[in-house]
């Protein structure tokens, strides 16, 4: 028999992948560009106005970007969910 999903365990799961994609994900990012392209011009605070500004804009990548970690997860979770013991 098929188990059921729990909502309050799969809202808990979009909190926490979610938040990390929308509060921590950017930093690594701009890190990232500035240890490898060098500084982005105009700082931390325009980089990140510009990425929520895209967010805000509902471009798919910027969707993608900050959402990647709960879509991939929930990819990894789906996909092995026949794997584990019942």
């Amino acid at each position: 028999m098929a188990k059921r999903l729990d909502p309050r365990r799969e809202l808990r799961f979009f909190a926490f992948a979610g938040g990390f994609g929308l509060l921590v994900l950017p930093f690594l990012v701009y890190l990232a560009g500035l240890l490898s392209l060098g500084p982005y011009e105009g700082g931390l605070l325009r980089f990140l106005g510009s990425l929520y500004g895209a967010f805000l804009r509902l471009e798919p990548t910027v969707w993608l970007l900050l959402l990647g970690p709960w879509l991939m997860l929930t990819l990894l979770r789906f996909t092995t969910r026949p794997l584990r013991r019942r």
